[in-house]
Formats: C-alpha cells, sequence, structure tokens
C-alpha cells in the first residue's frame, strides 16, 4: 500500500506542477515550451482551454491538490475509506475529461500539447492505482 500511495503522490506532484505551469501560460505570464513536440499555443489559447470561464488547468491543479489530500489521508489512515471512494472518483473523472479533451486535441484543433499528453497519462496511472483500494472496499462490504 506505501508504494502505490508514494507513485500516487509523485503523479499527483507531476500533474499539479504541470497544471501550475499551463495556468501560468492561459493567464499570459509566460511562454509555452513545446520543444518541438506539438502545438501547445494552440492547443492551451482556444476556447477549448476553458470550462465555464474557467482555465482546465486550475481545474487540473485543484484535482491534483485533492489528490494529493486523499492520498495523505489515506496514508494517515484518516478517513481512510472515504478518502478511498473521492480519490478514485476524482481520477476516473479526470480520465473521462482527459479523453474528451484529448479527443478535441486530436479531432477538432488538430494539435497536440505534450504537457496535456503527460497530464492525461499521470491521471490514468492515479485513477489504476485507486481502483483496487476501493474495489477491496467494495468486496469487504459484500
Amino acid at each position: 500500500m506505501a508504494a502505490r500511495l508514494a507513485i500516487i503522490m509523485i503523479a499527483a506532484a507531476i500533474g499539479l506542477m504541470i497544471s501550475l505551469y499551463l495556468l501560468s501560460v492561459h493567464w499570459g505570464w509566460g511562454q509555452i515550451v513545446c520543444l518541438d513536440l506539438g502545438d501547445c499555443e494552440v492547443v492551451n489559447m482556444s476556447s477549448y482551454a476553458e470550462l465555464l470561464g474557467i482555465p482546465v488547468a486550475l481545474l487540473g491543479a485543484f484535482t491534483y491538490v485533492a489528490l494529493l489530500v486523499t492520498a495523505t489521508l489515506i496514508w494517515r489512515r484518516l478517513y481512510e475509506d472515504l478518502a478511498s471512494l473521492v480519490q478514485f472518483f476524482l481520477a476516473a473523472i479526470g480520465v473521462a475529461f482527459s479523453v474528451y479533451l484529448t479527443y478535441i486535441e486530436l479531432f477538432v484543433l488538430r494539435a497536440i500539447c505534450p504537457w496535456c499528453v503527460l497530464s492525461a497519462i499521470l491521471i490514468t496511472l492515479i485513477a489504476g492505482l485507486s481502483v483496487q483500494p476501493w474495489r477491496a472496499m467494495e468486496t469487504d462490504k459484500a
């Protein structure tokens, strides 16, 4: 369990850094570095970079912070069942939203942001790691 939580925490911390970086660029506080691996500018400045006026990167940052909090609660064995459930659902919603955004990148914008792809990989990793404790909790109840 400790290794799984450590991986979740590291992945969430990296995801948080990526989200904050993309948010700073979205707000015009810097220029995006894409290393000739895609067209980050097109993706990060598109109308799809916001949801109801809220930058998607800010939503990502909040999600990664919440995942760090849930992992910390689980590690400290505080509200472990609830934290595991919240962690699983946050990660699952994150994966679903990442699939949608990746679809937008590929088929609407026809531009890829490697930072966004890395974030999608990280949230998918977290979701995969958060399934097992949640399923075990459901099995114990049956």
